[in-house]
């Protein structure tokens, strides 16, 4: 059982905790299941109204600047009716704005706004200080050992789903 708490209340997550994996590469599975539970109730009590979708969307115009919707759409991985309606709710909400395509005056781009930058900001401290806040007695190096691991996790994921079907992995 873990918990998690924000905002005054106490979220209470419950996953598979009785479950049993067969082996190494299964009980990493799980821990990773458990730990998104985890992080999704973190971005929710950091920032309800954006939701985690929301976040990354206003993340992803923060680091790599104005983009059209379907280039949104294809660096998220979802369809081009899911980030449209994500551009729109980040529009509604003032932290993003639809700009005039340079390339292709037919187009836009979809920019992030000061408020925007003000939300990516306070959502990114509160999600270190919830992180934080659960790590006190861990060892600075264990941190970055983990923070490698996961990035090398990653790294590996992602090669093996970009190569080719029967190519060696």
């Amino acid at each position: 059982m873990l918990v998690a708490s924000g905002r005054g209340r106490a979220i209470l997550v419950l996953a598979l905790s009785n479950y049993q994996p067969e082996s190494s590469v299964e009980a990493l599975v799980v821990a990773l299941y458990r730990l998104g539970v985890v992080q999704r109730a973190i971005v929710r009590d950091s920032l309800s109204e954006l939701g985690g979708q929301g976040l990354i969307a206003l993340s992803l115009l923060h680091r790599r600047g104005p983009q059209r919707v379907s280039a949104i759409a294809e660096r998220l991985h979802v369809d081009l009716s899911v980030a449209s309606r994500q551009v729109a709710a980040l529009v509604r909400a003032g932290y993003a704005a639809r700009t005039a395509d340079p390339e292709d005056r037919r187009a836009q781009r979809i920019a992030i706004t000061p408020a925007g930058e003000r939300v990516v900001r306070e959502t990114h401290k509160r999600m270190v200080a919830a992180y934080a806040a659960a790590m006190p007695d861990w060892p600075e190096d264990e941190i970055r050992a983990l923070a490698g691991k996961l990035d090398q996790l990653r790294e590996d994921f992602a090669a093996a789903v970009a190569a080719p079907e029967g190519a060696p992995r």
